[in-house]
Parts: C-alpha cells; sequence; structure tokens
C-alpha cells in the first residue's frame, strides 16, 4: 500500500512523526507532500495561498490514499481534489474552534474568527472518507460535528527517543513539561516540599535528550486539565516505563487504570495532585508496580507495532 502525507502539517509533531513511523513500520510505503507556513501575521496569510498552489503542482509519484496530517483542516479540499477517487483520510486530531476557542481562549465564542473556525471544522471534516482521532472520547465529538466516519488511533510515542529503560535518577523528582494545567502543578509542588517538580517548557530539554530525562525522572506528570485527548508525556513516559499522574478525564481512562497503570487525579484539583505526589513518592512498591503495568499497557495498546497495524486496517478499510 502507498499513502501520500499531505499538508502543511507540522513535520515535527509528535502525531505526525508517530503516525509516519507507524505506517512505515506496519509495510505501508509512505511519501510526503508538505509545504511549510509562516505562522501569523498578514506574510502568514499570504504563505497559506502559496502553499496550496505548491501543494496542487502533478506529481509522478503515484499513491493509493492520501493522509491529510496534522493540522490540515485547512487542507482538505485540496487533498480531496488531490485525491480525485481515492481514498482521503484526515487525521483531525480535534476541533480547530473548539482548540482555539474554548482550550486556548484566542479567540471570543461569537467572534468572527469563531465563526471562521467552525465553517473550517464543518468542511474539513464531512469531505474525507475517513476521519481519525486521538481517543474515543474524540471521535464522538466530531462525529457530532459532522463527521461521518471516525477511527481511534493512539498518539503513542516516538520509539526511537523513548527507548531508555526507567532508572530514576537521585535525588528523588517528577518530571513535569509544562502545558495549560502548570498552576495547577505550581500549587500542588508547593503543599509537598519533599517531592520535587521539575517543571520544564516544551522545547527546552533537546529532542535526543528527552528519553533520558523521562528515564530519569522518578515520576511523570501528565496534565490536570479537562481534555478529550492524552497527553503526549503520558505516552513518552509509559514508552519509557516511568510511572504516570495525569488528570482523571474519560480519555485518559481509554487507556489507563487509576492505582494500576498509573494514578489518576481529579482535573485541576491541585490538593489531589499532591496527594497522589506524596502517595508515589513514598511508595516504592506502589511505584514499581504501576510503572511495571503502565509499560505493558503501552506494548499491548499504544506502541508503534500495534498503532501500525491500525493504521494500515485503517487504510485498507
Amino acid at each position: 500500500m502507498r499513502a501520500l502525507y499531505f499538508g502543511t502539517y507540522d513535520r515535527a509533531h509528535p502525531r505526525n512523526v508517530n503516525a509516519i513511523a507507524a505506517m512505515s513500520a506496519a509495510g505501508v510505503e509512505v511519501s510526503e507532500r508538505q509545504v511549510p507556513l509562516r505562522r501569523g501575521g498578514l506574510l502568514g496569510a499570504l504563505t497559506i495561498f502559496g502553499a496550496e498552489a505548491r501543494l496542487s503542482r502533478p506529481r509522478r509519484r503515484t499513491f493509493d490514499v492520501v493522509i491529510v496530517g496534522y493540522p490540515g483542516h485547512f487542507d482538505v479540499p485540496r487533498a480531496r481534489r488531490v485525491a480525485r477517487k481515492r481514498p482521503l483520510v484526515f487525521d483531525a486530531v480535534l476541533s480547530l474552534e473548539d482548540e482555539l476557542v474554548q482550550v486556548r481562549r484566542r479567540f471570543r465564542p461569537r467572534s468572527t474568527a469563531a465563526t471562521v473556525l467552525r465553517a473550517v471544522d464543518n468542511r474539513a471534516l464531512r469531505l474525507p472518507d475517513l476521519v481519525v482521532c486521538g481517543t474515543h472520547a474524540e471521535a464522538a465529538y466530531l462525529e457530532q460535528l459532522g463527521a461521518r466516519r471516525t477511527s481511534t488511533i493512539y498518539l503513542g510515542a516516538d520509539e526511537d527517543v523513548f527507548c531508555e529503560t526507567w532508572s530514576p535518577a537521585y535525588p528523588f523528582s517528577a518530571l513535569y513539561v509544562a502545558d495549560a494545567s502548570r498552576d495547577v502543578v505550581e500549587a500542588a509542588a508547593l503543599l509537598v516540599p519533599d517531592a520535587p517538580v521539575r517543571i520544564v517548557a516544551p522545547g527546552e530539554i533537546p529532542d535526543a535528550d528527552r528519553g533520558i530525562a523521562f528515564a530519569h525522572a522518578g515520576i511523570v506528570l501528565g496534565s490536570f486539565r479537562e481534555s478529550r485527548a492524552i497527553p503526549p508525556a503520558v505516552f513518552e513516559a509509559l514508552a519509557t516505563g516511568a510511572p504516570v499522574i495525569t488528570a482523571d478525564t474519560p480519555a485518559a481512562r481509554e487507556l489507563l487504570n487509576g492505582g494500576e497503570s498509573a494514578l489518576l487525579v481529579a482535573p485541576g484539583d491541585a490538593v489531589a495532585l499532591a496527594g497522589a505526589l506524596r502517595r508515589l513518592t513514598e511508595d516504592e512498591a506502589l511505584r514499581t508496580a504501576i510503572a511495571a503495568q503502565g509499560r505493558r499497557v503501552y506494548a499491548e495498546r499504544a506502541s508503534r507495532r500495534v498503532l501500525g497495524a491500525r493504521w494500515r486496517k485503517a487504510l485498507e478499510r
């Protein structure tokens, strides 16, 4: 099978890195037609038109299916024309309006921008033959917005990077890659001074060193906000074999069992997070058991081998 991975997607985003690696491992021949964008401002808007023109140029390479990479909501109409009668798959991951209006709060709910994003979502979700999502929770939401057919394929982890064996370094600490729930983690850290939390900004740890950083963490913290996604750090910790604490959401419960493969705490609850930190810091046997079970869950449900098989099955449908 030959797949054309198409669009203005972010080549470095874990969703694209992991998807291409998983498909390739499953024997799918993946070729890329990607045009980068300059994000933001008038120049960014103008480059969209240039990018779309470059994406439309005829190529000699043949393919059986077109996959629009993430984020690619604006690319789907162009991809539909490139695919012609071949199947079109959109790795949507999320709703653009929901992400930029409700989650990141960049635009007001009734603003012109929100209306435009809603229209973009509607078109991007209705045109493909298949919309791929990272969790069943997200798939159900996108079906409500108009996706006709969905498939859930977990994010997974870059196993070329997260290939180290968990061996926590001392002094003991918890590693947290900051996201929108940073205030919750900072408040919890103040309540448990004997369980140091290392907070790093996204991109602060060089990509080549991320696997070692996760392997040497005593605990890895996910995200602590309401979300229909499972954070990348959770998959990366599970791949490494590090014990995880993250928010107790329907998405997280699709993969994890609280108290067995991770500790799950109420979203936004700094006191609950502090309690989980204290419990896991003080109980070495529990840490070891959760780490081992989390690693098994990853191997059975979210490894590159498993996700590659899921991608191939979805494409062959």
